[in-house]
């Protein structure tokens, strides 16, 4: 290893063992945070392309009928897809070694220590960025960063008309998502029992376009502590899956719901979202995940680069990247929706 500095000789090890370890970092990312972990569980692959490109349905097929014998059967050719494009988005999250820090750690035990002081530091900082981006973006109607960012969730499901994945919904009616403000918003009371027949009704909205049903709940926190109130002394159901990986969560008709403290508010009284520090009503998405993914470049799927020895601030230094090209896609978005306003201090909570 003539040549290489002792600094050098560490960051290589560590980003080797990074890239071996790549899938096990992909499944870390997912834990702790419910609707990265689930959007992650489905994530498929593709070869490349200028655009990730989704087919769509907007129609149905109109051509079913019955006939009897040497009936006339006509052959009808109808247009029923149309695709959607999507941008790749690149992402990344780096590690920096010190010439200190590999001096400090010399010996198998400590490097190997110091590796996973490294990886669960990149894990963290892809988890939070990522999930940041998909939940509370620095822009709730736009992609952020200048559209380098993921699709955040309040596009793919959104409180107004938008145009995603290369559609217009206030041109293509087919393209929206369900979206409805609470009864309760404008700190309007309402009684528990309704609010509850108010959740399970959009839940039903969300699936009357034989779509199949929400599946999974991605509500504000004051939200799900208020139905969990609500249901206190009733029969409550929890999934045993998610509790075992360290998810809290529980079932609204038959999808599971889980809270998020960085799920976006509302304006008081309006669809405008905010940021959840912000105070304002609740926000709460209804999420059929059959047509949720996170897209992935076969490529670029947490692939660790090379570790590269440079100066920082004139002190040798050994630094690499974790990278990821992908996008977060919507492949049908009449199924699924987004419930508003909700001012859970106005629900009461009879016992």
């Amino acid at each position: 290893m003539a040549g290489i500095s002792y600094t050098q000789a560490v960051g290589d090890f560590i980003s080797s063992t990074l890239q071996n370890t790549s899938e096990k970092i992909s499944d870390n990312i997912g834990k702790k945070v419910w609707y990265l972990s689930k959007i992650l569980e489905k994530k498929e692959t593709e070869d490349g392309g200028n655009t990730i490109r989704r087919t769509i349905e907007y129609a149905l097929n109109s051509t079913f009928q019955s006939f009897y014998g040497y009936d006339m059967v006509p052959i009808i050719a109808q247009e029923t897809t149309t695709d959607t494009d999507w941008t790749w988005k690149e992402l990344k999250a780096n590690w920096v070694l010190s010439r200190r820090e590999a001096e400090l750690n010399k010996g198998k035990a400590k490097v190997r220590k110091l590796l996973g002081v490294k990886e669960r530091s990149v894990t963290r900082a892809m988890r939070e960025g990522m999930n940041g981006q998909l939940l509370n973006p620095t822009s709730f109607t736009s992609v952020g960063n200048g559209g380098k960012d993921l699709t955040p969730l309040s596009m793919l499901v959104s409180t107004a008309a938008l145009t995603v994945g290369g559609i217009s919904e206030s041109t293509y009616g087919y393209w929206a998502n369900q979206r409805a403000a609470s009864a309760s918003t404008g700190s309007v009371a309402m009684a528990g029992s309704a609010f509850v027949n108010e959740l399970r009704s959009f839940s039903n909205t969300c699936g009357q376009n034989s779509d199949g049903f929400p599946d999974l709940g991605v509500w504000s926190k004051r939200t799900y502590e208020r139905y969990v109130a609500v249901l206190d002394n009733k029969v409550r159901y929890q999934n045993t899956e998610s509790a075992k990986n360290g998810f809290r969560s529980v079932m609204c008709e038959n999808m599971e719901v889980y809270w998020d403290q960085i799920v976006p508010h509302n304006t008081a009284s309006t669809s405008t979202l905010i940021a959840y520090s912000a105070g304002g009503e609740d926000v709460n998405y209804f999420l059929n995940t059959e047509f949720l993914y996170m897209i992935a470049h076969s490529g670029t799927d947490m692939v660790q680069t090379p570790a590269v020895s440079h100066q920082v601030n004139g002190q040798e230094a050994t630094s690499g990247a974790m990278l990821f090209m992908g996008e977060h896609v919507c492949t049908n978005r009449r199924a699924q929706g987004v419930l508003y306003g909700v001012a859970p201090a106005s629900i009461t909570i009879t016992t």
